[in-house]
């Protein structure tokens, strides 16, 4: 039976940066059922062209906002001129209160400002337009906040999908003093959605232990459609073992220090055989990193891509990296690249932690190689030259029947479960 849908999702195209594919590829699974869906999402020209747009404009309201971050500059600036330290740095307690005042500056993140006008949006809608449903998809998490009020002043069920966890994520910086506030929101919030969804089973179990209420489990996936045409890509680089980091780094937890270790260890006709190339450099961590260790001769730093563009080059490069932090806290969250990896059929090669789902999945089905320590990689770097020698200058793509798991679609039907319980 078909639906309308009013979809409250912060990154919608064409406002939205190449990782966050799901709300998209999500609208487009409901119109190829019938639905009739409607999206209101974030005005953000920051991050615009990097994916395609599913809906036409019409369809798609986008809210704009106004950052707090010159205003926050302007006052961290003025402290740090009063209680500046010996070596121009803000002393530590100093720095702690800078990052509590950015937290509630930006409270409950830095898209505050587009709540108000959101909610009076959907409101707006609803005369002509008048939902069967709110589902929202988050980070950023105002966006759950959103989705509540409209769904409250509608008097419409509203289902809550947490790409990540809102409070208790490892990698939210909270404050401590911050943190009860943004727990006491997060879930106070999430108490009154209708029903959830998380994207690894350890967020799952987090989210009910918190609302004491089951939670539907719905992997980020891949498309059917994704590789079509990218079948018998020629090498990216014949010569050499090509390594395609195509996520965002996060200097000191996912980062590829390990492998750059691993360079280091090699001798120097091996590693002159090896070229990484990375689609996102946060902060300069990468070429720093490399510099560090030695090898930047062995790394290359390009701009973000068009999607499609990002797709060809993972089927044609010989081993795709994912970074993973070194953490207990990291073993329920799963990079929502690794399913992109897993439809390319290109070797993964995992590294910064040996536990957790990420690492269970790639081991399962054989997707790739999971490893830690340096020397171990630069054996299977070496191994990998190997193989590429001997098979005509390209790796071979791993079995496509163990990837259906992951599928989009199959991920996306259980979401489709989760609203028929709710609708009936």
């Amino acid at each position: 039976m078909p639906h309308r849908i009013l979809l409250i999702a912060g990154f919608f195209p064409p406002f939205s940066p190449l990782g966050a594919v799901r709300a998209p590829m999500l609208v487009r699974w409901w119109l190829d059922q019938g639905h009739d869906v409607r999206v209101i999402a974030l005005d953000n020209p920051a991050v615009v062209g990097q994916l395609n747009t599913v809906l036409p404009p019409e369809a798609v309201r986008y809210i704009p906002f106004e950052s707090a971050v010159p205003v926050l500059d302007q006052a961290a600036g003025n402290i740090k001129r009063l209680v500046v330290g010996g070596d121009g740095t803000l002393p530590r307690r100093w720095e702690g209160l800078r990052n509590l005042y950015r937290q509630i500056v930006h409270f409950p993140d830095r898209y505050r400002d587009w709540i108000g006008p959101a909610v009076a949006a959907g409101v707006a809608m609803a005369k002509d337009w008048r939902p069967d449903f709110i589902y929202s998809t988050a980070p950023p998490h105002s966006g759950h906040i959103v989705a509540q009020r409209i769904a409250a002043r509608l008097g419409r069920p509203w289902l809550a999908e947490l790409r990540d966890l809102w409070a208790d994520n490892p990698y939210n910086d909270v404050h401590p003093w911050f943190e009860p506030v943004q727990r006491l929101l997060a879930w106070g919030t999430l108490a009154h959605a209708a029903g959830h969804i998380a994207l690894t089973r350890g967020a799952g179990e987090r989210i009910s232990k918190a609302l004491k209420r089951p939670v539907t489990l719905s992997y980020n996936g891949f498309g059917a459609d994704d590789f079509v045409g990218l079948d018998s890509p020629a090498p990216l680089d014949p010569d050499r073992l090509t390594i395609i980091h195509a996520g965002i780094i996060y200097a000191g937890r996912r980062d590829p220090t390990a492998l750059f270790a691993a360079l280091a260890r090699l001798d120097a006709a091996t590693r002159a055989r090896i070229r990484l190339i990375f689609f996102h450099d946060e902060l300069a961590a990468v070429a720093r990193g490399a510099a560090e260790l030695g090898v930047s001769d062995c790394v290359e730093l390009r701009a973000p891509v068009p999607r499609r563009e990002i797709l060809a080059l993972e089927r044609a490069a010989d081993v795709l990296l994912l970074c993973r932090w070194a953490d207990p806290a990291e073993d329920a969250i799963i990079p929502g690249k690794l399913f992109e990896y897993i439809g390319a059929r290109r070797p993964i090669l995992a590294i910064g932690s040996a536990t957790g789902e990420a690492a269970d999945i790639i081991r399962a089905d054989a997707f790739g190689t999971v490893l830690t320590d340096p020397d171990a990689i630069a054996r299977q770097l070496a191994d990998w030259l190997v193989q590429k020698d001997t098979n005509g200058c390209r790796l071979p793509d791993l079995p496509a029947e163990p990837t259906r798991a992951y599928l989009r679609e199959t991920q996306f039907r259980k979401i489709d479960a989760a609203i028929k319980r709710v609708i009936g």
